[in-house]
């Protein structure tokens, strides 16, 4: 994956938040920043009243996570998302962006939870739970290529640290799409992919309309 890193003066929890914000707000061209705070690295990831998922632990990370930096907007819907910092092993004497997890209200319901599968040889991804959503959802090759493209099944910082991750893209009961997904890179740096995110919400709620 791209890495996104803060070296010297700029290892800072504030200064990453800052620039995380400033990211989100440069991609999404928001009039008013989102809302952001810091969380320990220690902690499961999920201040009081989010609709985010736990964070996950995984083996064979080339860093431990030092802190996530949460961020909450209002436009041009509502949504949040959470930014793992890893620091110390293969990241020395720096922090470096890891996932990032998108939880975004949805516009309609599902009777149950429907989740994106892991590719298959000779087959495409494919949605799977239930039945009435998946059908709807595996219907749009364009919806499904872009929920594949946005749900990593592997990262790493370089081809030679790479470990392997369990698909997380997903819509929950209530209902709420949850992507965990990896920044990208730009002409001009990296974004937080917070676009496909949304564009893939919209085309969700179409699909299930």
């Amino acid at each position: 994956m791209p890495v996104a890193g803060w070296r010297g003066r700029d290892r800072d929890p504030q200064v990453v938040a800052a620039d995380l914000a400033r990211a989100l707000g440069a991609e999404l061209r928001l009039e008013r920043p989102p809302f952001v705070r810091v969380l320990a690295g220690e902690t499961d990831g999920v201040p009081a009243g989010s609709l985010l998922p736990a964070r996950e632990r995984f083996t064979g990370m080339p860093a431990p996570t030092q802190l996530f930096v949460h961020l909450d907007a209002c436009e041009p819907r509502p949504f949040e998302v959470r930014a793992s910092v890893l620091g110390g092993g293969a990241v020395r004497r720096a922090f470096g962006l890891g996932f990032l997890v998108y939880a975004v209200p949805l516009g309609v319901r599902v009777a149950g939870r429907v989740a994106l599968g892991e590719r298959r040889r000779g087959r495409a991804s494919a949605f799977a739970g239930d039945p009435a959503a998946a059908e709807r959802l595996n219907a749009d090759p364009e919806l499904l290529a872009l929920a594949a493209a946005l749900a990593p099944s592997a990262a790493g910082p370089d081809g030679a640290r790479r470990w392997a991750v369990e698909r997380l893209l997903a819509v929950e009961p209530g209902a709420t799409l949850v992507v965990r997904t990896l920044h990208r890179p730009t002409a001009t740096g990296w974004s937080l992919a917070a676009e496909p995110v949304l564009a893939l919400a919209a085309m969700i709620e179409g699909a299930l309309a």
